[in-house]
């Protein structure tokens, strides 16, 4: 699912946030790219560091907390944008769905924190009780999209390092792909069934 990441899928509450020469297809970034090719490239190879950093750096039985994937995001994006690891102070839109207001959005990231990051890490349990786990984390931290751009990848690299945690060995995101459409409807309705469906799919045992 690495690809589908281009700038231009949200409409944001922003109008001079563009790499001037890219025609408003990709995001101010500090590596001066103007183009789609360019920046998914450089994405793809920050993504390979970010995911041995995320492998590396938590625990079995480590508890997360929204600092965390911050700081997941911000050594995965730390090198392209300067807003990496930072909470979006956009207002987001994709397809006519709105994502939660920015601002509101720290509000909204300490109760994620308290009422589900939390009580869901370390993950352990039986398998359904894991794929429960993750699939309500994973759903609720889309469905918040607290960055500007990243985070479906952030969040897979969060689900990753979950089932990791709890024994199995992540996940092939290829074949939840193939279902997009419904990965997309589940996040937009935080359909904890559908998603946990799809990650069972996709579970490396």
């Amino acid at each position: 699912m690495g690809k589908k990441q281009a700038s231009i899928k949200y409409h944001a509450s922003q109008t001079d946030e563009h790499e001037p020469g890219s025609d408003g297809t990709v995001l101010k970034n500090l590596l001066g790219l103007k183009t789609k090719d360019e920046i998914d490239a450089a994405e793809i190879k920050a993504y390979a560091q970010a995911f041995q950093f995320t492998m590396s750096n938590f625990t079995p039985d480590q508890q997360l907390t929204v600092s965390d994937i911050d700081a997941i995001h911000k050594h995965f994006f730390g090198s392209i944008y300067s807003w990496a690891g930072m909470h979006r102070v956009v207002n987001l839109t994709k397809n006519g769905f709105t994502f939660p207001t920015a601002q509101f959005l720290e509000q909204t990231l300490q109760t994620f924190e308290e009422t589900i990051l939390k009580p869901n890490t370390p993950c352990v349990g039986n398998k359904e009780e894991v794929l429960q786990k993750i699939a309500t984390v994973h759903l609720e931290l889309l469905f918040i999209h607290p960055y500007r751009e990243g985070n479906g990848r952030t969040a897979r690299l969060v689900a990753t390092m979950m089932a990791i945690q709890a024994g199995y060995n992540g996940f092939d995101w290829k074949v939840v792909e193939k279902r997009f459409d419904e990965y997309v409807s589940a996040i937009q309705q935080l359909n904890l069934t559908l998603m946990t469906d799809l990650l069972r799919g996709a579970l490396l045992e």
